[in-house]
């Protein structure tokens, strides 16, 4: 957590500054600010199977009655979360949400495209009350988009860009996660107004340090562990094909994930090399382009071969010794027959960063589908994995996983807290933070850039139950 960008700071000379006010008076507007919340704490390492029905992402769990909303224009929305009421802690509004139930959590991706209508739109927040028959795991629509919506999702799943299906490989549901549900009481991010200059510095920081020895007293202390180390380097460039893990191809899912970034690095980089003529340095490139070519065309055909024969096996089976050393054997041979170390699609160095890509993608793909699956993760990679995992992180890890909560002060990104909290005279009009989902990279969720998706809800409908009426912001930085 850092400062946050809105806090007021006088401009010209710092000697003209009002005085900071004093650390026991800033402290005391801190905590007239405090607000109960429920937090979810991401299980790790995960156990299988998950047996509640308090999860993040897979599909919802619901009677066979339940019916998956839809935009105005017909497109299923995406589930994201759902929360048993029964399983929710004592806390300070604890009475506003249901006694039981299930509340499950939809978004439209519209709201990605900035279409300020789709906030509103209803039933993104279905209750589903419990009955005496029995639930069941709700099977998706078949017009269900991927996962951030049909124009985006090559984005976020890059090594399916090129290959030869494309988007209808997208996923179209996120990893299940199990979570762990307990109370932190939080703080409003952004100072009161009458605060300025170097009070409201100040605010912040204290709101840093409360903040965070709150957090911990749920998340625990700040995880310490171990980043995936990269390739070695290799000067004057890499030479040789480097094994990230020892066990590398462990799932065919990293064969598949290795092949279609290789075939995005070639289609646009290799060949639009080939057509430029020219290296980075504008030296002439390649010296035979019609051999280079078709080298290329003949190493995406085989990447291709391997991706269908990955999908055959089953990505998340393990791959057998014979096929492992086959794969190494033609990836060395690609780097063998490179025209350059540094260039050339093939060679060691290229093959080396999507082949660490392909290691970090693949395991929590793994992580997340089950007990034989999770298996295949590499020792290597679990240290990275925990930090992950953990919201709280000892040092300047950048992927921790996000602080999502029920009710309580949200954050503050671009001021949605501020607009929705504020903007109603009327206290039955305000709204409230219903659900926060941070960036999370152990979902993985990529919301916005690194932003937040928050579920808002005026007291008045909250106290009569009226979740289809539950406003959507997403705000990034």
């Amino acid at each position: 957590m850092g400062l946050s960008s809105n806090f007021k700071k006088p401009l010209g000379d710092p000697s003209n500054y009002p005085a900071a006010a004093s650390d026991e008076h800033i402290r005391a507007l801190l905590h007239q600010t405090v607000d109960e919340s429920v937090a979810f704490k991401h299980q790790f390492p995960p156990r299988f199977p998950i047996r509640g029905r308090t999860y993040f992402g897979g599909l919802p769990a619901a009677p066979a009655d339940f019916r998956w909303p839809r935009a105005p224009d017909g497109t299923p929305y995406t589930f994201m979360a759902q929360v048993d009421c029964s399983e929710l802690p004592a806390f300070q509004l604890r009475n506003f949400l249901p006694g039981s139930g299930v509340l499950h959590f939809f978004v439209n991706w519209n709201v990605f495209d900035g279409m300020d209508e789709a906030q509103s739109w209803s039933n993104q927040v279905v209750l589903s009350r419990d009955t005496a028959e029995s639930w069941r795991e709700v099977r998706p629509p078949e017009d269900l988009p991927p996962c951030y919506g049909a124009s985006d999702a090559r984005y976020y799943f890059t090594w399916l860009e090129h290959t030869d299906r494309r988007l209808h490989d997208c996923p179209r549901a996120f990893a299940k996660k199990a979570m762990t549900m307990g109370v932190v009481r939080t703080f409003a991010e952004e100072h009161p107004n009458e605060l300025a200059g170097n009070s409201a510095g100040r605010y912040q920081q204290i709101w840093e340090e409360e903040q965070t020895a709150e957090l911990a007293r749920f998340y625990g202390d700040p995880v310490v562990a171990d980043e995936f180390p990269g390739p070695k380097r290799e000067f004057p460039a890499p030479a040789t094909v480097q094994r990230p893990t020892t066990t590398f191809p462990a799932g065919w899912i990293d064969v598949e994930v290795f092949c279609g970034l290789f075939l995005k690095e070639v289609l646009e980089r290799g060949i639009k090399q080939i057509e430029y003529g020219k290296d980075a340095g504008g030296r002439p490139w390649p010296p035979d382009p019609a051999g280079v070519r078709a080298a290329y065309e003949d190493a995406m055909a085989r990447a291709n071969a391997w991706i269908e024969r990955s999908r055959g096996a089953g990505l998340t089976s393990p791959v057998p010794e014979a096929d492992r050393t086959a794969f190494w054997s033609w990836l060395d041979g690609m780097n063998a027959a490179a025209v350059d170390p540094i260039t050339d699609s093939r060679c060691a160095r290229t093959q080396n960063k999507l082949s660490w890509e392909a290691v970090r993608t693949s395991a929590h793909i793994c992580l997340s589908a089950g007990e034989g699956a999770s298996s295949l993760v590499p020792a290597e990679m679990m240290g990275e994995l925990r930090m992950e995992h953990s919201v709280l992180v000892a040092g300047k890890w950048p992927r921790r996983a996000g602080r999502h909560q029920m009710l309580g002060a949200g954050r503050d990104v671009q001021g949605a807290p501020r607009r929705h909290t504020l903007a109603a005279g009327d206290m039955l009009l305000s709204h409230m933070l219903l659900l926060q989902l941070d960036t999370d990279w152990a979902m993985p969720w990529m919301l916005a850039d690194c932003g937040v998706l928050q579920y808002w809800i005026s007291v008045s409908n909250l106290r009569a139950h009226r979740f289809d009426r539950v406003r959507v912001t997403l705000e990034g930085h």
